[in-house]
């Protein structure tokens, strides 16, 4: 959430300044509340899980889109039936709407119904290639506090527990699911009936207009892909970067915990630079130290931790252990990237499983809104100790040759795609750049664009051995403007709602090469992307100075084994 205060005498309270987070690696160890309400309704099963197996060799998975549930589980990948949405920390005024969009992949009509807890919120009947916008209330207790009328932060949000906290969505048939944090980054659309009235008469509600423009804006979005609970595991190393802290204001990172089943228990090994705060019953955590939960079916629990002036605080590293598959969202409730360049946005995407992690890795960065390419940040985790890298067409620069596990490298800001190999499995984060930094104002680089795109978001690369033929995705309409990035061999055919994808790719040594495709608006904003050869795919889009971004689908093989407990 950035703001530069127009008119009305206000000045911006956040990110306008940066602040030092810590260095460029760190080594890890290893390893109340309101919500919302409505009618009676029903909820889904999961499947079951294993703790502690080996991981495998995954093997093949059809690409073709599964048509029933038992294909879908079978299958682990992003397309499934059970999938809990999940309100993450963010101060953007609740004005603007929390919504899970879900999108049906196969040939018949998917029923989907939505509750929390016991109490039934929405349903919807998808038809084949369609997509449908489930808006669902906040929950504050999660979201945490909103700025002021001047853009001021409020109170900081603290670590919570949230019992039956998590939105319940299941479906008859197999579905892809996204969340959006929040889904409109403008007082423009929403759900049937709604009235943004509230925006130009209470300013206390919304930020300012621009000038000649009674449009009021977010500035502090991102989406998630959310994984169905048949494809996650009771494994996760968190892959994430610091909030922001400023002398008057934090905000900060967090690890969002959902258990998909009762009896669920969980132990988080705190990477030794990331504390964790009390709340919610739940005692300070030092760095370094291990918290235990005891969590059923939808309940959630919120770490955060807060960057210091000092560059403390990064959760980065932790490995979170359940017995039960759980779901875990990584992100902060606002960050700048780099943390000297304006603007500040909330981030979130979900963690990958460590079973599905890869060792080779394609890193691409995101195109800009303009259809170039500033560059992003990027960090490289370690899952496992000794694990060896190469870098087949060029290394950047600060990139590591080995890892351990826990440990992590920021390469600062890459503009270039490159090739990372490991002798065992690894994990790679992308982080989009400020908007001063992708869509600077053309007169003066040294002040804020008024009419500027972009801001950070955070995304996961997709492994290579991940790599799929068919994506069945989503780029909401309501943004000025998205992307899908596809990453793959040279040669590769791409087809593109069923016309011939004729951008040419870039080349990225000899093997791969990467294609950059401007959306259009699909079927409501769903699209379907073939390819001849496995590919990867990220889906990123830009409104007035914020962003989105997340993997567009992926394969969730179990193909490493789970990171050793820490001892």
């Amino acid at each position: 959430m950035k703001r530069w205060a127009l008119g009305v005498g206000c000045v911006s309270a956040l990110a306008l300044m940066g602040c030092s987070a810590g260095g460029n690696s760190n080594q890890a160890q290893g390893g109340s509340s309101s919500g919302a309400s409505g009618g009676n309704g029903g909820s889904g099963g999961t499947a079951g899980f294993t703790f502690g197996g080996s991981g495998g060799t995954g093997g093949d998975v059809p690409d073709d889109d599964p048509t029933t549930c038992a294909e879908a589980a079978a299958r682990r990948t992003y397309i499934g039936c059970d999938f809990w949405p999940t309100v993450t920390a963010n101060a953007v005024w609740s004005v603007f709407n929390f919504a899970a969009v879900a999108a049906n992949t196969g040939s018949e009509t998917a029923s989907v119904t939505v509750t929390l807890g016991d109490t039934h919120i929405t349903s919807a009947e998808i038809p084949p290639g369609e997509l449908r916008t489930l808006y669902l209330p906040w929950i504050p207790a999660l979201k945490g506090p909103e700025t002021d009328q001047c853009l001021h932060a409020g109170a900081s949000p603290t670590t919570d527990r949230m019992n039956k906290g998590a939105y319940h969505l299941v479906s008859d048939r197999p579905i892809a699911v996204y969340q959006f944090n929040p889904l409109e980054y403008a007082s423009i659309g929403g759900p049937p009936g709604k009235n943004w009235t509230d925006c130009h008469t209470n300013p206390g509600t919304c930020p300012f207009p621009t000038p000649c423009d009674q449009t009021y804006y977010t500035y502090t979005n991102d989406a998630s892909l959310l994984l169905p609970s048949t494809a996650m595991t009771g494994n996760y190393r968190m892959a994430g970067r610091h909030g922001y802290h400023h002398a008057f204001t934090q905000y900060p990172e967090f690890m969002t915990l959902t258990a998909t089943q009762d009896g669920t228990r969980v132990t988080v090994y705190v990477s030794p630079t990331g504390t964790i705060e009390a709340g919610g019953g739940i005692p300070q955590v030092p760095g370094g130290g291990t918290t235990e939960l005891e969590m059923n079916a939808g309940d959630v629990v919120q770490l955060l931790t807060y960057t210091s002036l000092t560059g403390s605080g990064e959760l980065s590293g932790s490995l979170i252990q359940a017995n039960k598959p759980i779901q875990v969202i990584s992100g902060t409730a606002c960050s700048l990237v780099p943390d000297d360049k304006v603007a500040c946005d909330h981030t979130e995407e979900s963690l990958l499983p460590a079973e599905t992690f890869g060792q080779h890795y394609l890193v691409v960065p995101p195109t800009g809104p303009k259809g170039d390419v500033p560059g992003h940040v990027v960090r490289i985790y370690g899952n496992f100790d000794n694990t060896q890298l190469s870098y087949p067409n060029g290394a950047p620069s600060g990139a590591p040759t080995s890892l351990n596990a826990g440990q992590w490298v920021d390469l600062g800001i890459v503009k270039q795609t490159f090739e990372v190999q490991g002798n065992q499995a690894f994990a790679v984060a992308s982080f989009q750049l400020g908007g001063s930094l992708v869509d600077p104002n053309p007169i003066n680089p040294e002040e804020p664009n008024p009419d500027g795109k972009g801001d950070p978001s955070l995304s996961f690369v997709t492994a290579v051995e991940q790599y799929r033929t068919h994506f069945v995705f989503l780029a909401p309409l309501n943004y000025d403007i998205s992307y899908a990035d596809v990453s793959g061999p040279l040669g590769v055919t791409l087809m593109l709602d069923g016309a011939a994808v004729t951008t040419p790719a870039t080349p990225v040594g000899n093997e791969f090469g990467v294609t950059r495709i401007r959306l259009g608006p699909g079927n409501q904003g769903a699209h379907v992307l073939t390819a001849s050869e496995p590919v990867g795919l990220q889906v990123l889009g830009y409104g007035r100075y914020t962003s989105y971004q997340y993997p567009g689908g992926l394969n969730l093989k179990r193909i490493a084994p789970p990171p050793d407990t820490p001892r």
